[in-house]
Parts: C-alpha cells; sequence; structure tokens
C-alpha cells in the first residue's frame, strides 16, 4: 500500500514537472528568449537518469534546436544542433515511432548540414530525408516537418532541387495550419528564388495582414517586418 501511494505520488510530481517545464519551452521559444533557453537546457541537461526520460529528451533536443537558430552565438550555432541530434537519439531509442521526435532530428540534421561543406551536407541529405519523411508517415497532419521537407526541396542545389514539390509541401502545410506565417514566409522566398514575383508579393501582402500567433510570436512579428520592407522596396 505505502509503495503504491509513493508511487502514484511520483508520478503526479513528475507530471507537474514535466507540464511546467514543457511551458517554460513554449514561452522560451514564442518570445525568443535566450537567456531564458540556455538556462532551461542547462537544468534539462541535469535531470536525474536523463538517458531513460525521453520526454525530458525531446524537450532538450527541441530546445537546442531553438537556441541553436536564434539564440546561440554563431561559433557555437552548429555545436547545439549537433547537441540536439545526439539527445534526439537517445530518446529515440526509448520511442522510435514519436513522429514529433523524428521531426526535431531531421530539423536538428537540416540545420546542421548549413555549417558543413557542400560534399558533406547533401551526404546528410539522406539522414535528412528518412527522418523528416518518418515523422510525416508517423503524424501527417505535422504540418512544421512539411514545411521542413519544402525548404529542402528549395534549397539543395541541382539536381536536389524541386521548385515544384517545394510548393507543393509548402501548401500542404498551410492548408493544415492557415494561420502558420512563417510557412507562408518561406515559400515567399522560394517564389523569389523561382522568379515568381507577382505570386511573392501576394504571398508577403497576406503575411503582412495575418494576425500573429502566440506560438511563434517573435519569430512571426519578425517575418511581417521582413515581408512589409520586402514589399516597401519592391513597389
Amino acid at each position: 500500500m505505502v509503495k503504491t501511494v509513493a508511487a502514484i505520488l511520483f508520478l503526479l510530481f513528475s507530471t507537474v514537472i514535466f507540464a511546467t517545464t514543457q511551458q517554460e519551452f513554449y514561452e522560451y521559444r514564442a518570445s525568443q528568449n535566450a537567456t531564458g533557453m540556455i538556462n532551461l537546457i542547462s537544468k534539462l541537461k541535469n535531470t536525474p537518469l536523463l538517458e531513460k526520460d525521453a520526454t525530458t529528451l525531446r524537450i532538450l533536443a527541441d530546445a537546442c534546436v531553438e537556441y541553436g537558430l536564434w539564440g546561440a552565438p554563431k561559433e557555437l550555432k552548429a555545436k547545439y544542433f549537433d547537441d540536439a541530434i545526439h539527445y534526439a537519439d537517445m530518446a529515440l531509442k526509448i520511442t522510435p515511432n514519436n513522429a514529433y521526435l523524428n521531426f526535431v532530428k531531421g530539423a536538428a540534421i537540416g540545420r546542421l548540414a548549413q555549417y558543413k561543406g557542400i560534399i558533406q551536407s547533401l551526404f546528410m541529405l539522406g539522414d535528412f530525408d528518412h527522418y523528416i519523411n518518418k515523422a510525416i508517415e508517423l503524424d501527417p497532419k505535422l504540418y512544421r516537418a512539411y514545411v521542413a521537407l519544402a525548404m529542402r526541396y528549395r534549397d539543395t542545389p541541382w539536381p536536389f532541387a524541386n521548385f515544384d514539390r517545394s510548393e507543393e509541401l509548402f501548401k500542404k502545410a498551410l492548408s493544415i495550419d492557415p494561420g502558420y506565417i512563417y510557412g507562408y514566409y518561406e515559400l515567399a522566398q522560394l517564389y523569389i528564388k523561382w522568379g515568381k514575383i507577382s505570386e511573392a508579393r501576394q504571398t508577403f501582402e497576406k503575411i503582412v495582414s495575418m494576425p500573429v500567433e502566440n506560438e511563434f510570436y517573435a519569430q512571426e512579428i519578425d517575418c511581417k517586418s521582413k515581408a512589409k520592407k520586402w514589399l516597401e522596396t519592391h513597389k
């Protein structure tokens, strides 16, 4: 009886800790609070029995990707993407069929590839495709995975690029979440690269008119600012 009560209390305590940690992560990501995110990363790294805690490892990997994107100094960005891959690998050994975790690892690989030479980055392409496509297979509604794959078809060199496929994937993502401003922003970048300036202008105009989602507040404010600036300089 005592052991049962202790187990229940431990489970409740763990649930509260997880909810608090997850909320911290969401808040720091939304505001792009670099100090908060690096402190969260440090705290998560010191979690007891971390190697057995797939949930904490997933948040830690995700936090490393986010910090690498907008918080880390330029010379440390690749390190945090590499760390994200490491922690995602640890978690995938426990829960290999977690869709979001596969997305996080794929996203980390894609970002790390940007800091490698052209030959090495192309060798990483197969791993990126594997994890992102697996994430989509496991969760067809995971719209950010479609955006990541669309950017891959937009940004890789010939013959790996495919602008038609990229556009298709962006539109698929935006059909799932029509309010995802970052998705529209990256679609506009595709149109610019493709030479479809009219479509880019229409997409930027849409971005400027859209309300910001709280989940990605700072990122979407930045996208709206850049869209407005582009429109002002391309009249």
